[in-house]
């Protein structure tokens, strides 16, 4: 665990954010919405027990969009309920206006979305409770090492980290890093190896190379020592809009990223992080690339992923078994054995935002338009889901703490998977 010094050092001069005095880190929202917008949210609601669509949601919805009729695969035309589908809807009390982009836990009682409006909610096993941040922002993810090392990240400078649910309480602490008001870019991606070693992504930015002191252009920061030997996040070069970041262990890391802005090839990049070399004979003094202090302890080499469109999530079961998901349903996976990513045939063209699974043979990957698929070692097949009536909202976020117990989250909607039911078939209305 990461010492408390370390902490102290990364948080320093920062507010805590805890209950409902905060709102003095609201100057941090530098991409928030308007605050007029904003309602709180109620505190906790509990799960019905037939599901998260109750009798009176489909009159509440009203008529059908104007856009959808029967049989448009972008609409839910039929209410099923949550015994006749593989996932059922749970209410969050998130407010409809907001959408959840990320979904992340430590196991069935300890679950944290996030998403726009400064949302991060957080599930005990029984019920979501909206927990209140100070922040109108949109958190884009969220990981930790676990139930009291949590981050959730939104910008350069709207990074928080948390201690966990304590007491009915949660305590959110800012932790930007050095990036000005005039240098924000949004944060996307984050993944770690340990408390110590955390690594985050997103919108390429101005940076000083910390290693050379000449301007460039960065896209990642690692948590670590500064030049000036304080601790905090540390800029590291790159040029691609990282979306995603996983790795096996922190010598072993993938990222997913948008390189078309720099080189109009590199729409679907992918990037493979191995450990630095310890000595290169390239070097004048001949001390190696490991004895230059402040490099990033990665080097990052390009992989050939076969594919045109931008890919949005990457996730494996092990460094022998990755996978990535994109636009156009573009489905990749790479073993140690491949020189380049292996194209999967996928059922849908729709864009695919996240992949997880519990296993090589049982993975999830989610989508636009209320997509929901399953891979079973041999194919990916359609899996159905209790959505309410209109347009199908998009799913942004899959995470599980084991084959039968499964979060979805999306635009206004989360969805639990418990396991296999007797008489389902999957696919959806």
């Amino acid at each position: 665990m990461i010492s408390e010094a370390t902490i102290a050092r990364m948080r320093a001069g920062m507010l805590a954010v805890s209950g409902v005095s905060v709102g003095s880190v609201a100057a941090l929202a530098s991409c928030a919405t308007n605050s007029s917008d904003f309602q709180a949210p109620q505190n906790t609601i509990a799960i019905p027990e037939a599901g998260g669509l109750e009798a009176g949601a489909a009159a509440e919805a009203g008529p059908l969009d104007a856009g959808c009729k029967a049989g448009d695969p972008a609409c839910t035309t039929e209410l099923l309920t949550c015994e006749e589908v593989d996932w059922c809807a749970v209410p969050t009390n998130v407010s409809a206006f907001y959408t959840l982009l990320a979904v992340w836990g430590t196991g069935p009682s300890d679950v944290w979305a996030v998403g726009s409006g400064g949302t991060i909610a957080h599930y005990d096993g029984t019920a979501w409770t909206v927990t209140p941040t100070g922040v109108k922002n949109t958190f884009r993810a969220i990981w930790g090492s676990g139930p009291s090392d949590i981050w959730a990240v939104s910008d350069a400078l709207t990074i928080f980290h948390g201690t966990g649910l304590q007491n009915g309480t949660a305590t959110w602490t800012p932790v930007p890093t050095s990036n000005s008001a005039f240098n924000n870019v949004f944060i996307s991606a984050i993944w770690g190896s340990s408390p110590d070693d955390v690594r985050i992504g997103g919108r390429a930015f101005s940076m000083t190379d910390p290693v050379t002191g000449t301007s460039g252009t960065g896209n990642t920061f690692t948590s670590g020592e500064l030049v000036d030997g304080g601790a905090g996040w540390v800029p590291r070069l790159g040029t691609a809009t990282v979306y995603s970041i996983w790795g096996s262990s922190s010598t072993d890391v993938w990222m997913v990223a948008d390189n078309s802005t720099y080189a109009a090839h590199e729409r679907a990049l992918t990037l493979h992080g191995s450990p630095r070399p310890a000595a290169d004979p390239a070097d004048a003094d001949g001390g190696g690339d490991a004895a230059v202090p402040n490099l990033d302890p990665l080097v990052w080499t390009p992989v050939d992923s076969q594919a045109q469109a931008t890919l949005y999530s990457v996730w494996g079961s092990s460094a022998d078994d990755v996978w990535a998901v994109g636009s156009l349903g573009a489905i990749r996976h790479i073993t140690p054995a491949d020189e380049r990513w292996q194209i999967v045939p996928s059922p849908t063209q729709v864009t695919l935002r996240s992949i997880w699974g519990s296993g090589p043979n049982d993975i999830w990957a989610v989508g636009e338009q209320g997509t929901i698929l399953h891979w079973d070692g041999t194919s990916f097949t359609a899996s159905s889901a209790e959505l309410p009536l209109g347009r199908k909202p998009d799913l942004n976020g899959v995470w599980g703490s084991g084959p039968n117990d499964v979060w979805i989250v999306g635009d206004g909607i989360a969805l639990h998977y418990t396991g296999p039911k007797a008489g389902v078939q999957g696919g959806s209305k």
